[in-house]
């Protein structure tokens, strides 16, 4: 997917040498996975299967697998196991790749364990990234996972002057 993988390639400049990443899961976290610089030093942490086998495959990055139950759908860990883990993490960033977003629901989710993932991954990280493909703009879903003002950035395929992005810098979210 085209789209994401300009989206990845804006993610990736977010992250320096030394840093703590928590990411979620999804196909776009998996693509940002894969275009991270091969020389880089950090400590990923995630709970995505995916996510972490794209993270192996870099010989400077440490790997922090957040246990759990694995929700077989998502490939991911979201149970209360899960988040008392993210409990204890304080992150230098956390990228997002999120299902919804609009101005007046801000993050939503249709999967409740999902949204109690995300709501530790955001308190415990310094700077939060969402990235979505623009398709998912100004649409929501039934669970709150947050409000705008809890994003630090936002990372679509579109041009950050975009029309259609306005609405989100215009509510303080930097957007790339």
């Amino acid at each position: 997917h085209k789209n994401k993988k300009v989206i990845a390639e804006k993610a990736v400049k977010l992250i320096h040498n030394g840093m703590f990443v928590l990411t979620s899961g999804g196909t776009t976290i998996v693509e940002m996975a894969r275009c991270l610089p091969i020389q880089l030093k950090g400590t990923f942490i995630t709970g995505s299967i995916p996510a972490a086998k794209e993270y192996l495959m870099h010989p400077d990055i440490d790997v922090i697998m957040i246990g759990g139950k694995i929700l077989k759908d998502s490939k991911i860990t979201a149970d209360a196991e899960a988040i008392s883990k993210v409990r204890q993490i304080n992150a230098d960033l956390c990228f997002l790749g999120i299902n919804a977003i609009d101005i007046s629901h801000g993050i939503t989710e249709n999967d409740w364990n999902v949204v109690q993932m995300k709501k530790e991954m955001i308190t415990a990280s310094s700077k939060v990234v969402c990235m979505t493909i623009s398709e998912k703009l100004d649409t929501f879903q039934p669970f709150q996972v947050s409000e705008l003002k809890q994003i630090d950035i936002l990372i679509t395929e579109l041009n950050p002057d975009d029309n259609k992005l306005k609405p989100y810098s215009d509510a303080g979210i930097y957007v790339l």
